[in-house]
């Protein structure tokens, strides 16, 4: 469909479907792959198609994914597939949401653009008499005027505390976030810090970390495969022994799909040669109190989203110019598989080789540090892993919302 057959089309009203020649069994067997989405509304407010509980047994499988928009806003891609009777009868539909929408205002926005997509599937099917559809004409659409150019800002201070009577804790975090996106740049600037506060009665002890920083980045739309930009900061952490870091990296990024296709499927490349400045609390292993550094780095992205499930690998790949041996290597997988009817596979990991720690303190962490994490130790590898498996069976319908208790 067409932008302007889209942006005319404001509201698809369906009503009275289920005629005196028409049953249920008419009906396409509807099968949808959201992560975000309320299913028990969908279901609730669109009743006029079979939800089935496994894929394999869908008429129409529709897949939903979402991206930010340059406005602290969504864009949705959904894509429809015809299988079975509808086989061949496929369809891609956009639309996109505001940062000022509540969920509700999100939640009925996508249950309109469904409307909108499954009534060509409605139409092949006895159903197809009883479709109403309304459209209201507009005219044409001038480019609405931005008195911000595209700038938005974003402000948060989020507090936690809990405590007992030997025990009591304190977490503050802040940001401040100003981002533009247009087709042709995408700028981000964001200043951040955190308070942590942890007191023990027990020995009257007192721990306190503090993480100050701010992150910049500017990126320049090239192609649709290729960009350039660069990242910045400067950053503090009592945790990692750095009174400050400040640091700047330009970066070249290309992806073998299009930017166009990046909610279904992305293969990034990115490279960077940067240059940072340590200044530290504590004297390091290497008898450092300041130093200036020199760092490269490699990062392959790998991320697919399909009706099977979706696989995602990435791998980045650093080190100092002064020293290779100084070199980190992180790897992290996901995979979700829906390989038989109702039965679906969930795998997540991620594995890394440290040998860049050149910030750790000189002498011995005391019983305490190591015991409450308050100070970063040494270590060749960090890992982290989670799966698990699901099998659902019985009936292949999924229509019916009952919401008590």
């Amino acid at each position: 469909m067409s932008r302007k057959f889209l942006l005319l089309m404001l509201l698809t009203l369906v009503s009275g479907l289920f005629s005196q020649d028409a049953t249920r069994n008419d009906a396409p067997n509807v099968y949808i792959d959201c992560r975000s989405c309320d299913m028990t509304y969908i279901r609730t407010e669109l009743n006029y198609v079979n939800y089935v509980i496994d894929r394999n047994d869908a008429d129409v499988f529709i897949m939903i994914t979402r991206e930010s928009t340059g406005g602290d806003g969504r864009k949705y891609t959904m894509t429809l597939e015809g299988r079975s009777r509808f086989e061949g009868l496929n369809d891609t539909l956009v639309y996109t949401t505001e940062q000022n929408m509540s969920n509700d205002d999100i939640r009925a926005k996508t249950l309109e653009w469904l409307k909108l997509g499954t009534v060509r599937y409605l139409s092949h099917t006895p159903l197809a008499g009883d479709i109403k559809v309304s459209f209201m004409n507009s005219g044409e659409l001038e480019q609405p005027e931005d008195n911000w150019d595209y700038w938005v800002f974003q402000s948060s201070l989020h507090g936690w505390f809990n405590g007992q009577s030997s025990y009591k804790n304190s977490d503050l975090d802040w940001s401040l976030v100003a981002r533009r996106t247009t087709e042709d740049w995408k700028m981000r600037f964001q200043l951040r810090g955190s308070y942590n506060e942890t007191f023990y009665t027990y020995d009257s002890s007192k721990y306190i970390s503090r993480q100050p920083g701010f992150n910049s980045l500017v990126v320049k739309s090239i192609s649709d495969h290729f960009s350039v930009g660069f990242r910045a900061g400067v950053y503090g952490s009592t945790y990692s022994n750095l009174d400050h870091a400040i640091w700047v990296n330009p970066t070249l990024e290309y992806n073998v799909f299009p930017y166009s296709e990046s909610t279904r499927r992305e293969f990034r490349f990115q490279y960077y040669v940067g240059v940072k400045e340590n200044g530290y609390h504590d004297t390091t292993i290497y008898n450092k109190m300041a130093e200036t550094l020199f760092r490269q780095a490699l990062d392959i992205d790998f991320e697919m989203h399909e009706k099977w499930g979706s696989a995602e690998l990435s791998m980045e790949f650093s080190h100092y110019l002064h020293d290779i041996t100084k070199n980190r290597l992180d790897i992290h997988a996901e995979l979700s598989l829906k390989i038989l009817k109702g039965f679906s596979y969930n795998v997540y990991g991620g594995y890394a080789l440290i040998h860049d720690q050149i910030a750790l303190p000189k002498g011995t962490a005391s019983e305490a540090d190591i015991l409450l994490r308050q100070q970063e130790l040494q270590t060749e590898y960090s890992y982290w892993a989670s799966m698990g498996i699901s099998y659902t069976f019985g009936s292949i319908y999924n229509y019916i919302v009952n919401p008590r208790f």
